[in-house]
């Protein structure tokens, strides 16, 4: 079993689950109305998202008058996130070494940092269809930075255990891989072979 794919797999799943809970509030009380249990489930996940945003009114997205438990931005970042690491799964990504390209990660952060930062500066009131816009590549971002995270993390703690064997020549390999992964000024784009 690969565990760095299984890993992974993990992560895709607990993303998507995030994404689609972003939905349960406005589901349930078009489905059951104003129940009971809907409103208990509703009071959950608002509980839970709210660790993780604001849930301001005016910057939330509204759904048959029911607000969504996340901001419009905090949506857009949670679906792109869901659908960027279902989109590296399909491809193989999770488990396979490749090299990060700094400056794609940056450019698709670019447009949330620039949108929050000059909102947050009062230089201009952002919109909720702007947050969405802005939102969504950045999700795309933090997917691709969590697809060459788990491997680039699982070839630190290689080197690390090999570091502990005293196995110096095989160190020498993993941290040759760690640097293809991550310096951005390496000539050659491919990753060396793993020995075995």
């Amino acid at each position: 079993m690969d565990i760095k794919r299984a890993l992974f797999d993990i992560i895709v799943v607990i993303y998507v689950a995030i994404a689609a809970a972003i939905f349960i509030p406005w589901m349930l009380f078009s489905i059951l109305g104003p129940a009971p249990l809907a409103i208990a489930i509703s009071d959950a996940v608002f509980r839970f998202f709210s660790l993780f945003c604001h849930q301001l009114p005016w910057r939330s997205l509204f759904f048959n008058g029911v607000q969504m438990p996340v901001c419009a931005r905090c949506a857009s970042i949670y679906v792109a996130t869901a659908l960027g690491l279902a989109f590296f799964r399909i491809k193989g990504y999770g488990g396979r070494e490749f090299r990060m390209s700094w400056p794609l990660l940056i450019l698709l952060f670019v447009p949330t940092g620039v949108d929050g930062f000059t909102q947050y500066l009062g230089l201009r009131e952002s919109t909720n269809l702007l947050r969405l816009i802005t939102g969504f590549p950045y999700g795309l971002g933090y997917a691709y930075l969590l697809a060459w995270a788990v491997p680039f993390t699982w070839a630190l703690l290689e080197l690390v255990a090999t570091a502990m064997r005293g196995d110096g020549e095989n160190a020498k390999l993993v941290l040759q891989r760690i640097k293809s992964m991550a310096w951005p000024f390496t000539r050659s784009a491919r990753i060396p072979p793993r020995s075995s």
